[in-house]
């Protein structure tokens, strides 16, 4: 009987277009009557066999003949067509006599003897090339390499010569054969599959619930294999789909992986494959280190699993060409020997040199439990941590737990393998590490509750998290006074990221009674830290004050970037963006240097605060961008929801309003779940400066009067002091200058308090705004001299400046109006602030100024000439060079070479340093 081919299925293959848009054109060919034949070849679990289904459920109209390659038919000849050819016996009637006759006597048995390859090739190809009249044929081989020999050489010779006739033959095979399987047919090799189309793939066939996290993690340990990925997430249980639980290690392969690499590996001579294994265990030891330690003579040794393509000498080292095979190798050897082999490298291993590989060894080739080597172990994992980083510490502590025998140790061994986990950047793996730990209700179980409230802060409902911290200090405080206080500081912080000044105090009321007088400086910054930003919240700035500023002069004696990223947010809090920005930047710095990824989103988070107070916005948003990178790479998306946030305030400043309405969409959707205060005042604090720079000051008042009310969790006390300046200027836009009045009377206390140059700037353009036409430019001019002090504020002085102009101009003073609103409108220019671009010349447009081309004079203006030092300072601005390098190279501050810059761009009446380059070219 004809086998028709199915109608196609619903397989969606991922990753293999080019393989199928190959397949779709063999099977045009052969529909056209021009025949086609190719050889899909890949190493085992590639997808092979998937292409060729996915070929035959897309054939439609042709007739399918099928036959697999089965290894226990592979020494019967013929054994392979008499399946393959069996739906179309009842066309060797129509055939050649003696054709059919050398078919029959291969198919059937007792009709003669063997006929030779050449009669037995040709009959093949007339007996499909008969059938293809009928309907096109496909022939489908899998495994062809497991076909009896004289099958395979009948089909291949047939595929051969199929052109000019209605049949396509598509055969795979496995990889690694010294021969060609199908001499003279095109092969079309599998490369390993891309990880985006593995995750996919995933995603379409692996349990469900699968994280992104467990799903990238078995990407990667399949080596873009789609089998060995398929293999690993069946194998998985729901907490470990989940990330509940720890995914196991080594990830197991697939049975029938390791049954396709078996053969090879068992062909070995015995020293061969005692150094395969050998080097299975450990890929980093040397081709000589392994041979002295097996004894086995010289590197000849490695010969015969050279030959068999197992493995490669390169430089020395023994390189596995499929790391499956690695794997396959160390899985199907017996337990025994795999300890055996693990107590070999160990001796291989120096231990103050590599205390991380030499403990993953010695913990291998124990038997089971040990109370010595599990301490031995611990021992070597403080030293991992400092030689190879957290996570390298954290697997040698799981692996001591291991070995400790139940009871209070094992436990602290499992807490500590979990925060080591935390601090490389896997909170998944750390809470599963923490759901092994038996805590009684003293110690142990604070510990494991301050690890759940910092994991939970960055992952998880900040207030929630906060009443975790609390319980753990409540449990630590009669056990260990170190811990409790860590406890009560992250307790702060996750109250703070929750905007929950309640919270606060009572972690710093809780703290304050553990300060030590000899405690070392950067525990009594975290103390200063958190009883200053405690009165900072209740607006008791006499006491914040002094706190807050000895946080910044401790912070100069301090190297770590926790304690740094606190004493960059005390400067926030004085107003100080210099040594915000110093601080910030050393937190960064450090976090790279040491490895600590889960520290970089909070340091680059306050760096950019920083960046935005002086301007630096395409900084800050390349900032922003790597925080959210960050974040998430780290399991963070606390931290990657207040970046995003940054990004929104980026996008206003900037005056990209869809996309500062689309990040603050985000943050919003995210922030009021996790109830995270300070992203939600970030993103309305963006959506308020839009406003303000669309001329929407109703919409502006609106949004800050809600922020100013907002509870915990909606937003933040300090966000509400720092948004005072804009709630001001949109108050008074409308008339509601009560509400004004009562916003710039707690921001004016708090500028006095901390005495800074930019806060008090700020102040005074505040007062400019609500007062009198008569004292207006009193105020305004105090605000520009406060801002020249300061140094380091320009978008705020533009925004100054462009205000002030405002106020004169309705005052009728048009000349003085239109130097500012020129300045301003060329410090926005610079910082690509469009909207407010757009208001500044929409001012000078109504004091009758008009639009310009770059370097046109000014009208009445007599020819324009340059100083000897302007013209240097344009030459070398036109090349590129930024205002502190034309500084270094002329011998003055970067401040008059930013004079000189606005006297030069008056002078040819431009706007920008784009503008200067196009002048001298």
């Amino acid at each position: 009987m004809v086998t028709e081919c199915p109608t196609a299925a619903s397989v969606r293959l991922r990753g293999r277009d080019a393989e199928q848009r190959a397949l779709a054109l063999a099977l045009g060919d052969a529909r056209s009557g021009r025949g086609a034949r190719l050889l899909v070849s890949g190493g085992p679990g590639s997808g092979k066999s998937a292409l060729l289904d996915h070929a035959c459920a897309t054939a439609g109209d042709f007739t399918l003949l099928t036959a697999d390659g089965v290894a226990a038919e592979t020494g019967l000849a013929h054994a392979g067509l008499q399946r393959l050819l069996r739906p179309v016996t009842h066309h060797l009637a129509d055939l050649d006599p003696q054709q059919a006759a050398v078919l029959r006597c291969a198919l059937e048995p007792g009709h003669g003897g063997p006929a030779d390859r050449f009669a037995l090739g040709a009959a093949v190809l007339a007996l499909l090339a008969r059938a293809g009249r009928a309907a096109p044929v496909l022939c489908r081989v899998d495994d062809a390499h497991l076909l009896d020999a004289p099958s395979l050489h009948a089909l291949a010779f047939a595929a051969r010569r199929v052109d000019g006739e209605a049949v396509a033959v598509l055969l795979s095979a496995r990889d690694g054969s010294a021969d060609p399987v199908a001499p003279g047919v095109p092969v079309l090799r599998l490369p390993p599959l891309r990880d985006r189309a593995l995750a996919d793939l995933l995603a379409d066939h692996g349990p469900p619930g699968l994280t992104p996290d467990v799903r990238a993690a078995l990407v990667r340990a399949a080596h873009g294999n789609p089998r060995a990925a398929l293999g690993f997430a069946a194998a998985l249980d729901p907490d470990q789909a989940a990330g509940r639980a720890a995914l196991p290690e080594p990830l197991l392969l697939h049975e029938e992986l390791r049954r396709a690499h078996a053969p090879r590996v068992r062909a070995l001579p015995p020293v061969t494959r005692h150094l395969v294994l050998l080097a299975a265990a450990d890929p980093e030891a040397g081709a000589d280190t392994l041979v002295e330690a097996a004894g086995a003579g010289t590197v000849d040794a490695f010969a015969p699993a050279e030959d068999a393509g197992i493995v490669r000498l390169d430089g020395g080292r023994i390189v596995f060409p499929d790391p499956l095979l690695r794997a396959a190798v160390y899985q199907d050897a017996p337990a025994a020997r795999r300890r055996a082999a693990h107590r070999v490298l160990a001796g291989l291993v120096d231990p103050g040199r590599e205390p991380a590989r030499h403990a993953r060894h010695r913990a291998a080739a124990a038997h089971g439990p040990d109370r010595r080597l599990a301490a031995e172990l611990a021992a070597a994992g403080d030293a991992a941590r400092g030689a190879d980083g957290p996570a390298a510490a954290s697997a040698v502590f799981e692996r001591a737990a291991d070995l400790t025998p139940d009871g209070p140790m094992r436990g602290c061994r499992l807490i500590t393998a979990a925060t080591d986990a935390w601090q490389a950047g896997h909170p998944q793996r750390a809470s599963a590490l923490l759901d092994r730990v038996r805590p009684d209700t003293g110690r142990l179980a604070g510990l494991v509750e301050l690890l759940r409230g910092n994991i939970g802060a960055r992952d998880g409902n900040a207030i929630d998290a906060t009443e975790t911290l609390l319980t753990a200090a409540s449990r630590l405080v009669p056990h260990d006074r170190e811990y409790a206080v860590r406890a009560l500081l992250r307790a702060a912080d996750a109250a703070s990221i929750a905007g929950d000044a309640t919270r606060h105090a009572v972690a710093a009321r809780r703290l304050a009674p553990l300060a030590r007088p000899d405690d070392p400086p950067a525990l009594r910054l975290g103390f200063d830290f958190v009883e200053g930003c405690r009165a900072s919240f209740a607006a008791d700035y006499a006491t914040a004050v002094p706190l807050l500023r000895r946080c910044m002069e401790l912070g100069e004696q301090v190297d770590e970037p926790a304690e740094l990223v606190w004493a960059s947010i005390a400067g926030l809090r004085m107003g100080d963006g210099p040594r915000v920005h110093a601080m910030a930047a050393r937190a960064v710095l450090l976090a790279r240097r040491r490895g600590t990824a889960y520290l970089l989103p909070p340091a680059l988070l306050f760096l950019v605060f920083a960046e935005f107070w002086s301007g630096r916005f395409p900084a800050a948003a390349g900032n922003c961008l790597e925080g959210v990178r960050r974040a998430q790479e780290t399991g963070q998306p606390n931290w990657a929801v207040h970046h995003l946030a940054g990004l929104a305030l980026v996008a206003a400043i900037r005056g990209d309003a869809d996309d500062c309405r689309a990040r603050a969409r985000m943050v919003a959707e995210q922030a009021t779940e996790e109830s995270l205060g300070l992203a939600t005042a970030l993103s309305t604090w963006a959506l308020a400066v839009l406003n303000l720079a669309q001329g929407d000051a109703a919409e502006a008042f609106y949004r800050l009067r809600a922020l100013a009310h907002a509870g915990p969790g909606y937003g933040h006390p300090t966000m509400r002091l720092l948004t005072a300046p804009h709630f001001v200027e949109a108050a008074v836009r409308t008339g509601e200058t009560a509400w004004a009045e009562r916003a710039l009377a707690g921001y004016e206390r708090w500028a006095a308090a901390t005495d800074s140059p930019a806060a008090l700037a700020l102040a005074a353009r505040c007062r400019g705004l609500l007062a009198g036409a008569g004292r207006a430019e009193e105020h305004f001019e105090e605000a520009l001299r406060l801002h020249r002090l300061g140094g380091d504020d320009d978008v705020e002085r533009a925004r100054t400046q462009l205000l002030f102009g405002t106020v004169l101009r309705r005052g009728r003073l048009p000349g003085r109006a239109r130097e500012h609103l020129r300045d301003a409108q060329e410090t926005f220019e610079r910082f690509g602030a469009r909207l407010w671009v757009r208001q500044a010349r929409a001012e000078l447009r109504a004091i009758g100024d008009p639009e310009r081309s770059p370097g046109a004079p000014e009208p009445g203006a007599g020819p324009v000439e340059l100083t000897a030092q302007q013209r240097q300072i344009a030459l070398l601005v036109a090349e590129g060079a930024t205002n502190r390098e034309v500084a270094a190279h002329m011998f003055i501050s970067p401040r008059t070479v930013e004079h000189h810059l606005r006297g030069i761009f008056r002078k040819l009446n431009i706007r920008s340093r784009i503008d200067l380059a196009r002048l001298f070219p």
